[in-house]
């Protein structure tokens, strides 16, 4: 049973895809310290030569858990993020096709980040077509344990984990021998995803973007595809 675990992100780019497409479950972890001005409630789109940020504004402290992190309840920033993502990619191939439901999903009134982005994350799936993951939430498992490498080992228990995916940042903090101890696998998702490329209808490639960009420019089986062949366990 491989397992992966990762905060959950706006609109995610195309390696948090690849970790959730080569797991058996997926457990988001909402249950650690929001990171503002982070990939939690921003992601990167192109204009023109260059990415930019799209960002969700909430309210938040220093200590506020990623779960409890609030949404402004002013609709404009919705519209705005909608007005934008339109100008930017409406004539891309294949948004028509594929932007609706996203957009729904943007425009709804949820009240906390972290359901935002789950439902976001589920609408890109199925357009993806992946669909053999068990999605999990963190704060839904019995686990509340502080230290950074055992909540993630306990998180894997829950689940029945033989394997655990890893971005490569785990090597500079996850203490190993708490998974060996347990007989779980860690394996590195050891790629630069900013290596992935496709057509973007223009020239220079711009890397690091959301998966929407790949999805509005050469479709979701072909990202599906490109997002499969970068990496594997």
């Amino acid at each position: 049973m491989i397992v992966s675990i990762h905060q959950p992100h706006f609109l995610p780019w195309m390696g948090y895809i690849n970790k959730i497409m080569r797991s058996d479950v997926f457990i988001i972890l909402n249950t650690v310290q929001y990171r503002p001005r982070y990939y939690q409630n921003r992601a990167k789109v192109r204009r023109g030569n260059e990415a930019i940020w799209i960002s969700v504004p909430v309210h938040s402290q220093r200590e506020t858990k990623i779960r409890d992190v609030t949404l402004v309840k002013d609709i404009d920033w919705r519209k705005n993020i909608v007005l934008t993502i339109d100008n930017l990619y409406r004539r891309k191939p294949f948004f028509k096709d594929y932007w609706n439901p996203i957009r729904d999903e943007i425009l709804k009134d949820e009240e906390s980040l972290d359901r935002l982005n789950y439902n976001l994350l589920l609408v890109l799936l199925k357009i993806l077509e992946i669909n053999h993951v068990k999605i999990h939430i963190a704060s839904d498992l019995p686990v509340d344990t502080l230290d950074p490498t055992q909540r993630l080992v306990d998180l894997c228990k829950e689940t029945n984990a033989t394997s655990y995916i890893s971005g490569r940042g785990g090597k500079d903090y996850m203490e190993l021998d708490k998974f060996e101890a347990v007989g779980i696998k860690v394996i590195y998702q050891d790629l630069d995803f900013n290596n992935i490329v496709y057509s973007q209808g223009e020239d220079p490639f711009v890397p690091g973007l959301s998966v929407i960009d790949a999805i509005f420019n050469i479709g979701p089986e072909e990202t599906r595809k490109l997002i499969k062949s970068a990496w594997s366990p």
